[in-house]
């Protein structure tokens, strides 16, 4: 029976309260709704379903927040609060009509603003694009707001999401350091509870990167999983899109909704597509997992370290079995290789805009590294692919022996300076093998810094991802002992 909005909004204050109050929220009474926009993906989904939670009110409790630390965070680029609201409303009428979607129904969500978005500016943070409105979504944003969703704006990044840093986003856990990049206007609106769920995109690391450093959840599923249709372009082989949330439940409802076939994408997969939630319970009994050895992370920070040995010793204790691996030779120049590729690419897509807006390029090095793409012989180009087909093979054989190979999330804490052999970011944008970076504790010197895991697995089986992260959240806890204090 549809219910009044009204009553709607009554239930569910006493929803979220009793929610709150389980999972250990700060809530003070029954009437408290100020950890609302705190609520996972999951959770919020859950009360909507049962009309305890309005999209509504929810929509308006993450527009309140933003409101609040947006000046301190400096997270989006656009905040589309008019077109959230009436999708908030349409939704909430759907779903007291009998027409609930699934579980990101309701659910606000934002996208990095290199997505296309239809009616609504897409700048990648540039000049030569400041006023750019598409008249489509990126696939992406269609299938998000297909399920639902509600898109509350456009998030920031470095121009052209070129850099690992987010000029002007500032991290949610210190205010003085960075957020990474590029996708850092998405992992610091996560951090922030700006959002419950956003996208990013990844070419040097550039989903996990931000994810590791804001202490979220981020995705970069096996390359063609995921549309990149209506995505400004950095590099057409080493592009990605993915899902970043703050806990690995909800990426994977995210990751069921954006992966995919698209015939409008030629990049992308015809790969069945499982259901990942269902992955999660399985555990990590009897799972192969390698590690580097040790000389490979000379020069990490020793906050990390300490949050990757205990990240080892919790999967072991969960049942996983783990080894040192060899890594392959081309291990070695797998970074080479990639910057090559990368700006050679970019070189290729950023030509017309050099022709006819050169002058319009911020004061970031996006021009200046396009130009050098531009000069790049054919053949080093040609020869950056061929090596590269000869680590995928290599890498792939690595794999015949661990399911996943388990890294830190990344070298150094927010800010810090990366001087170390292999940071563990490019080598598998080259190989699109996937890999998921979750929280795994905080420094203590200085304190309160997030740190983090790296999974990665063998082509379209994230599944098993999804699976050895979720039992290694759920034994830890992470993600719901510490806030931002913001």
């Amino acid at each position: 029976m549809a219910l009044s909005r009204r009553n709607f909004l009554h239930s569910s204050a006493a929803g979220v309260a009793a929610l709150t109050i389980g999972r250990g929220v700060m809530a003070q009474n029954k009437n408290d709704q100020t950890e609302l926009h705190y609520l996972s993906v999951s959770a919020a989904a859950r009360l909507i379903k049962q009309r305890k939670l309005s999209p509504v009110e929810y929509t308006e409790a993450i527009l309140k927040r933003i409101d609040a630390v947006e000046p301190k965070v400096h997270a989006f680029i656009t905040v589309a609060k008019d077109q959230a609201l009436a999708a908030a409303k349409a939704a909430e009428k759907e779903i007291m009509g009998g027409k609930y979607l699934g579980p990101l129904h309701g659910i606000p969500f934002g996208v990095k603003d290199t997505h296309y978005t239809k009616g609504i500016k897409t700048t990648v943070a540039t000049p030569v694009l400041a006023n750019f409105v598409p008249d489509f979504d990126a696939t992406v944003v269609a299938r998000l707001k297909n399920a639902g969703g509600i898109l509350i704006g456009k998030l920031n990044l470095p121009e052209f999401s070129f850099g690992g840093e987010t000029p002007g986003t500032n991290n949610p856990w210190d205010l003085k350091r960075s957020p990474a990049g590029s996708s850092g206007g998405s992992g610091a609106a996560l951090a922030a509870g700006e959002l419950p769920a956003a996208t990013g995109g990844d070419t040097s690391g550039s989903i996990r990167g931000p994810a590791v450093a804001n202490g979220v959840v981020g995705m970069m599923a096996t390359s063609g999983r995921v549309s990149r249709r209506g995505i400004a372009v950095i590099s057409w082989s080493l592009d990605r899109v993915g899902p970043m949330t703050r806990t690995v439940e909800d990426n994977a409802l995210m990751l069921n909704v954006l992966a995919g076939h698209d015939p409008l994408d030629d990049s992308s997969s015809d790969a069945p597509v499982p259901d990942y939630t269902r992955a999660l319970k399985r555990g990590v009994k009897g799972l192969r997992i390698g590690i580097p050895k040790a000389h490979w992370f000379d020069g990490y920070d020793a906050n990390v370290m300490r949050g990757y040995q205990d990240g080892i010793a919790v999967l072991g204790k969960l049942g996983a079995s783990v080894s040192e691996v060899d890594l392959p030779p081309t291990m070695e120049v797998v970074d080479q290789m990639q910057r090559i590729i990368r700006i050679s690419e970019a070189a290729a897509y950023h030509e017309p805009f050099l022709t006819n807006h050169q002058e319009q390029y911020g004061k970031s090095n996006v021009r200046r590294d396009v130009e050098a793409g531009s000069l790049i012989p054919a053949v080093h180009y040609l020869r950056a692919q061929r090596v590269r087909k000869v680590f995928i093979r290599e890498m792939a054989e690595l794999h015949k022996g661990v399911d996943i190979l388990l890294t830190p999330g990344r070298p150094v804490l927010p800010s810090g300076q990366e001087r170390v052999k292999q940071n563990f970011s490019r080598p598998w944008n080259v190989c699109g093998f996937p890999a998921i970076v979750i929280p795994a504790g905080f420094s203590t010197d200085p304190a309160g810094l997030p740190v983090s895991l790296q999974l990665a697995g063998r082509p379209f089986e994230e599944e098993l991802l999804y699976a050895a992260a979720y039992a290694y959240e759920v034994e830890t806890k992470w993600w719901e002992k510490k806030r931002p204090e913001l």
